[in-house]
């Protein structure tokens, strides 16, 4: 019962001061500037009092009580703890099960209690538009709005001792928009600021940047700045479809998207971030991470991948061993043994062996005439055993076989450079000894924190790194792997490492790490969002963005070692080093045995004396 006593007489408080002829909003101007609020597809309203100030203004019922039974909800709050009653939490988050759209109407005498009165409003409810009534200076309604920042405030100061009243609302062009109220005013929309189309009145923003080629683009030439590149390209496109103009401050490269220190009220940042957080600059070109700023909707997904270091042909001798895989060599090697010794035994126990079959006894003979049927040699002795007649069979076609295959790989490998497979997985670049550079500390704090325990791994491997130049430096070495955006790497490695004759001077890994949304960086709850992500969003439909985006990005050229060559390829001693390093270790190896002979005969001969 006390409770709807409670609600009854706030709404007779609320009617009383919509018809009051003593109040200051006199007739039913108030009631018209609520009913301008109306819409279909906004429905409910929020109607808060602090309810001790106006006590004095509720004497009796109004007959337009009947005006509210059209509308499809009004939610009546009198105090603070009304307001966190009915959102039904103290931590600042609206309720998800009362998601719907409402305007609100804010009574208070006291200015200083606007600012939380307007913070657990706008926490707690789904605002479309907001009416504040209430007494204060002209210059502190402008301060009040233009820290607020938003078009949907629509502030009416009362004050009594003239008995002048004010419409005053902020509007996107930074600029106060205010309507004087007299005796039986017509208040319309246009009067209040509202405006159907999509424009920023001539709004000059600031603009921070940096350059990171391909998106954007610093040059200075003759002391002369110029900015250009995708996001430029894009921030043009979006100046002349939206009615505003723009000028750019880069950060120092010092700080580039720059770092958060600090907790709460001391916190404090740097770069792009410490622009928008500081409220120096409007928008911020590439920038895609962070709760603590707003973003506009993303352009493009951007893949963040790693450059590893190129792998390089192996030397032309080492062509002796490539035909064969090492499975191949070892049933090679196992073939030869098992021949010479399947030949010896049949050669000492068979009964059809004659003097010539014990041709196989010896075992170094043995052995030169296996080999010798791998290099083609021919063999004149007479065999008579059977066995030793199939074994032979067997080995001469399998060592056709392996001949065959070895001589075509050899002369391959050795017109043809053969490099190994590179890095292409993160698995791969897990396991390397590589070290893991990034630009951005937060690349390494996502993958730290990864479901996927590989992605954690390489996220503890990576070292972070804020100096671009120094950090593409390293893509050449043979010692790094760099992360960066994938646009941005192929246009490093076009304009900085482009393709050679000897093949490619860094490699682009084919699985990247994970995908990352590309969007303009604003300041938080920016007024601006609603309107770029609108123009974003025709310009991703009209094909704009890749349009711009085509004209600045550059992709790397694939390697075709064909084009590099000559159609008719001669060999040289390039070619053939394999051949002659095998010829020298051979000679070696005969005078050291030569030597060894000599010495053994020099020493049986003294011994025998």
């Amino acid at each position: 019962m006390a409770k709807t006593i409670h609600y009854t007489s706030l709404t007779c408080l609320v009617l009383a001061l919509l018809v009051d002829p003593s109040s200051p909003l006199a007739d039913s101007q108030l009631f018209d500037l609520i009913l301008t609020l109306k819409n279909p597809s906004c429905p409910s309203f929020v109607i808060v009092f602090d309810q001790l100030s106006w006590d004095e203004e509720i004497e009796e019922l109004s007959k337009e009580l009947l005006q509210f039974s059209h509308w499809n909800s009004i939610i009546l709050l009198s105090s603070h703890q009304d307001v966190l009653q009915t959102c039904g939490r103290d931590d600042g988050k609206k309720m998800l099960g009362s998601i719907t759209c409402n305007n609100a109407v804010v009574f208070s005498r006291h200015p200083d209690e606007l600012t939380r009165i307007n913070n657990q409003v706008m926490n707690c409810f789904y605002v479309s538009k907001m009416i504040v009534i209430t007494q204060m200076t002209s210059d502190s309604a402008d301060a009040w709005l233009k820290e607020r920042k938003k078009e949907m405030i629509i502030l009416i100061l009362r004050e009594s001792n003239k008995g002048l009243r004010q419409i005053r609302n902020w509007m996107i062009n930074d600029q106060i928009h205010y309507t004087k109220l007299v005796r039986h005013t017509i208040v319309t929309k246009e009067k209040l600021g509202f405006r159907e189309g999509k424009n920023l009145m001539g709004r000059n923003l600031r603009v921070a940047t940096l350059n990171f080629p391909p998106v954007v683009f610093i040059a200075n030439q003759s002391n002369t700045v110029t900015i250009y590149g995708i996001e430029p390209s894009l921030m043009e496109v979006l100046a002349s479809d939206l009615n505003f103009t723009f000028d750019y401050f880069p950060v120092s490269p010092y700080e580039m998207w720059g770092s958060v220190s600090g907790e709460g009220e001391n916190r404090t940042a740097t770069g792009l971030l410490g622009a928008l957080m500081k409220k120096e600059a409007d928008v911020a070109l590439d920038y895609t991470r962070l709760s603590i700023i707003g973003f506009s909707s993303y352009y493009k997904i951007s893949e963040e991948c790693f450059s590893v270091p190129a792998t390089r042909p192996y030397p032309k001798w080492t062509a002796l061993y490539h035909p064969f895989s090492i499975e191949v060599w070892l049933a090679t090697f196992f073939s030869i043994f098992f021949v010479i010794l399947t030949l010896r035994l049949v050669a000492m126990w068979s009964i059809e062996s004659s003097i010539v079959d014990s041709y196989y006894r010896d075992p170094v003979v043995c052995f030169m005439s296996v080999i010798g049927h791998l290099f083609g040699l021919q063999q004149t002795q007479e065999i008579r055993s059977m066995a030793n007649r199939l074994f032979l069979v067997w080995w001469l076609f399998g060592a056709l076989i392996l001949s065959t295959g070895y001589r075509s790989g050899l002369i391959s490998f050795m017109t043809f450079p053969f490099t190994p497979p590179p890095i292409d997985t993160i698995q791969q670049l897990v396991a390397s000894p590589l070290k893991k550079i990034v630009y951005d500390p937060l690349m390494k704090e996502i993958l730290m924190n990864s479901d996927n325990s590989l992605q954690r791994q390489l996220g503890r491997q990576m070292i972070t790194n804020d100096n671009l130049t120094y950090m593409f430096s390293l893509m050449n070495s043979s010692d790094w792997a760099v992360d960066a955006n994938l646009d941005n790497l192929r246009y490093v490695v076009a304009t900085q490492y482009p393709m050679t004759r000897s093949g490619p001077q860094v490699h682009l890994m084919r699985e990247c790490v994970f995908a990352m949304r590309a969007a303009l960086g604003l300041q938080k709850e920016s007024p601006l969002k609603p309107y770029f992500d609108r123009e974003i969003q025709r310009l991703i439909e009209a094909g704009l963005i890749e349009y711009h985006r085509s004209r600045f990005a550059k992709k790397a050229v694939v390697w075709n070692p064909k084009a590099s060559k000559q159609k008719t390829v001669a060999f040289s001693l390039d070619s053939l080093q394999g051949a002659f390093y095998s010829l020298a270790l051979c000679v070696l190896a005969a005078i050291l045995a030569l030597i060894g002979e000599v010495m053994h005969a020099l020493i049986k001969t003294r011994l025998s004396k």
